[in-house]
């Protein structure tokens, strides 16, 4: 339903082309909505611009600004940002419709499930960082060095620095329902997602130093949540996971163990019959020796 999309059957093929025309489509609905509500922001941005500003320590004063052109492309990007979290459950609802078609039939009844989860830690993860950790990131970086220097906060690098956090959390807390996603459609299983815990523990700092700006504190603080997403992701992709798939993957982790396994003994079995050899060898060179030793006698 809605603008040029078409209700497709769950049970009839499509090409590729209507998938390009669909995904058109709903891409256009999705950009005329965040238009709409990146006006409205736009409109009333004192409002956000406020919220924004609260973390910030009373000390350093009121923002400034260097450049004619800083506040009125600072209150762009703050109106998107605005406009990115109000329409995010209309995002989520059109990315579902988009790929439920690949779906079983009673699949499509988890729609408003998904929509409403991916709403929620969306709203999670941006509330996390706000109430959290923004301000012990704001009070450990901007204290940092003030013994030396006078700090002097722009609005331009201020509200970049709030926004970019804030939007990576959120779209950081989408972690299980991508997870969810990939399981269902038989991507990746949680056999595997056990078996690679170690380096997903390692995944989750590095993208959290991709995410966040260049300091130990919001990486950290990003990272651990990163990695307690994936662990729930794993609980939670286990509801929806094809059983034959876990089974088969199951079976494919043991014979990959078994191979390694053989690999090992081989391997193991070959140097001790080499050093059995050498032993061997170095005896009967000994034998020798010691014959010949006994005819010069």
């Amino acid at each position: 339903m809605g603008y040029g999309i078409k209700d497709l059957n769950f049970t009839e093929k499509i090409g590729i082309s209507s998938h390009l025309r669909e995904a058109k489509d709903r891409m256009i609905q999705v950009t005329i909505v965040v238009l709409i509500f990146f006006g409205v922001s736009f409109y009333f941005i004192d409002i956000p611009l406020a919220w924004l500003e609260d973390p910030l320590p009373e000390k350093f004063g009121k923002l400034s600004f260097i450049t004619p052109t800083e506040p009125f492309f600072t209150n762009m990007k703050v109106s998107f940002m605005c406009s990115l979290f109000i329409s995010m459950p209309f995002i989520l609802y059109h990315l579902w419709q988009f790929v439920a078609p690949g779906l079983k039939v009673k699949e499509k009844k988890i729609t408003m499930m998904f929509v409403t989860f991916g709403t929620l830690f969306f709203v999670f993860g941006g509330t996390f960082c706000y109430f959290l950790v923004m301000p012990i990131a704001l009070k450990f970086l901007m204290n940092y060095g003030t013994q030396f220097w006078e700090y002097q906060v722009t609005i331009g690098f201020y509200f970049s620095f709030a926004t970019k956090l804030i939007l990576s959390f959120a779209f950081a807390f989408q972690t299980p329902l991508i997870m969810v996603l990939l399981t269902k459609f038989g991507v990746i299983n949680t056999v595997k997602m056990r078996f690679y815990r170690k380096w997903a523990f390692l995944g989750s700092f590095v993208l959290a130093s991709v995410l966040t700006p260049p300091d130990i504190v919001t990486q950290v603080m990003l990272g651990f949540p990163l990695y307690g997403l994936y662990e729930f992701g794993v609980v939670a992709s286990a509801f929806f996971e094809d059983p034959k798939q876990r089974d088969l993957a199951i079976k494919q982790l043991q014979l990959h163990r078994d191979m390694r396994k053989a690999k090992k003994d081989a391997k193991q079995a070959a140097k001790t019959k080499a050093k059995a050899g050498k032993a061997r060898i170095k005896k009967i060179i000994k034998k020798n020796k010691d014959k010949e030793n006994k005819k010069a006698g």
